[in-house]
């Protein structure tokens, strides 16, 4: 799960990819992509799939951002933790 995580200043990238229109809400880490998958119930439409996982990752980690791929279904989420605090917080998640 680490290879999808990278230091960044003041904070912790997080690489992601999201399936869509699910029937429920999952988080697993895919070892074949090294990403975290985001399985959210939100259609890819209008950005509500982009609130999902910003209102997901705010309530984890307090602040977030998509700093890249926000029309793309890999992203890159910005949380302001430490990559020590975020793995803890994802490590207990993913299990």
């Amino acid at each position: 799960m680490l290879e999808a995580l990278k230091e960044s200043r003041n904070g912790t990238i997080i690489e992601i990819e999201v399936v869509a229109n699910s029937s429920a809400f999952n988080i697993e880490y895919n070892e074949w992509s090294k990403r975290i998958r985001l399985k959210i119930n939100s259609p890819a439409i209008k950005g509500q799939a982009n609130k999902e996982i910003l209102t997901y990752f705010k309530g984890i980690f307090g602040e977030a951002a998509i700093v890249k791929g926000e029309h793309n279904k890999k992203k890159s989420i910005f949380v302001n933790s430490s990559l020590e605090e975020v793995s803890k917080k994802l490590t207990k998640i993913l299990k």
